[in-house]
């Protein structure tokens, strides 16, 4: 069984990854996409393996991967995907970029809600479409993170007939943490069937959704969400390998897998590695176990920050998500402005995304990874409480 309060932060340093290395030893990074876990034993032989028999050429790209994916999700996510409507690109980011090439005409805009995963609001001017921001709607004060963020349906409507033909979904939402529910999604379905337009889904933290939440694919929404779906995912956040390239692509019609084959490059489809796709077909047969284990101690990390922040922290609120190892960090009545992760990195030595990085509407607020061990998420509460006090 995997101990999950192993790691130090040497042992995290020494692994060389950017995490831990951009800044000095005296930051504590608690930012980017990255587990301080170590490999689920299955993911860890299957590259042990691919290293062994020095299987380093250009990868094969078989249907190993999609038929894994399709297992792992009717398992765990409650989500049919059809293997033979499943296509492997190199990273979840490429998929989306080539998903918005293919789905949306080139004089039409994309919708990207805010605050976003920053990358959403770059791809579409890498494609020559605009990025049409439209903020989710925010009750504050609201109790619970389903009460406190909603998709701005009006906002949604009127960016579709102003000429957008696409919207890139996150489900479960990074970084706010929320998975829609089925009626708000259904909505969004119909909006978007008005236009004959397209949803990009990205459903990379799906395995991620805690303990007694069900996660909901858009694409298992109706038959009206699954027509105009695209759906990308990929082992590498829920599994700690984001340094191992290989993703999925799945469509839920003949249709409009046909479309996406057809008009996709085949340059832009290849790049997924070797020892990427035999981690993700690892970590989607035999990783259940490990999974169980990290989403645990998720839990628990959820638990103490949600403590620790209401006992000693009042000025700043959180509101803990359904999904995600995220925790949003509501510092607007700390008196720091719009960038308070700047303020504790300076005071505290704590490195914390910036909210800014994901939107206007991101202004004051901070994402703290909290995919880590015990030790590290007190040590970096206790420094962003210091960070606090030296107001």
């Amino acid at each position: 069984m995997t101990n999950f309060d192993a790691l130090t932060p040497e042992a995290l340093r020494a692994r060389g990854s950017m995490k831990w290395n951009r800044r000095g030893p005296e930051v504590l990074p608690m930012w980017v996409a990255e587990m301080d876990y170590p490999l689920a034993d299955p993911v860890a032989a299957a590259i042990d393996e691919v290293v062994a028999r020095q299987g380093f050429g250009y990868a094969e790209v078989d249907d190993r991967v999609p038929r894994a994916f399709a297992d792992f999700a009717a398992r765990r996510l409650g989500m049919t995907v059809n293997p033979g409507w499943t296509t492997v690109v190199p990273h979840v980011l490429a998929g989306i970029e080539i998903a918005v090439e293919v789905f949306t005409p080139k004089d039409a805009g994309v919708v990207v809600t805010t605050p976003a995963y920053m990358h959403f609001l770059v791809i579409p001017g890498l494609t020559g479409r605009e990025a049409v921001e439209v903020p989710l709607l925010e009750t504050r004060g609201a109790a619970s993170v389903d009460e406190q963020w909603h998709l701005d349906l009006e906002g949604i409507e009127r960016a579709f007939a102003n000429g957008a033909r696409s919207l890139i979904l996150c489900q479960p939402y990074n970084p706010v943490g929320k998975v829609f529910s089925r009626e708000e999604l259904a909505e969004l379905a119909r909006i978007v069937a008005r236009y004959d337009g397209w949803v990009i889904s990205d459903e990379i933290h799906a395995p991620l959704t805690l303990p007694a939440i069900r996660h909901l694919a858009y694409s298992e929404v109706d038959e009206t969400a699954a027509s105009h779906c695209v759906t990308i995912t990929s082992a590498s956040k829920s599994f700690s390998m984001p340094g191992l390239p290989c993703a999925t692509v799945s469509l839920h019609t003949q249709a409009g897998h046909d479309r996406f084959v057809t008009n996709a490059h085949p340059d832009h489809l290849y790049g997924a590695t070797t020892l990427g796709i035999e981690a993700n077909v690892a970590a989607f047969t035999g990783g259940d176990e490990w999974l169980d284990g990290a989403l645990a101690k998720i839990a628990q990390n959820v638990a103490r920050t949600k403590a620790f922040v209401d006992a000693e922290l009042p000025d700043v609120r959180y509101v803990p998500g359904d999904a995600t190892y995220f925790a949003w960090l509501d510092l607007r009545e700390a008196g720091l402005g719009d960038d308070p992760a700047a303020w504790v990195l300076d005071k505290g030595k704590l490195w914390m995304n910036p909210g800014g990085d994901f939107g206007a509407n991101g202004k004051g607020f901070c994402r703290l990874n909290l995919a880590t061990t015990s030790a590290i998420l007190d040590d970096g509460l206790g420094r962003l409480k210091a960070a606090l006090d030296a107001r």
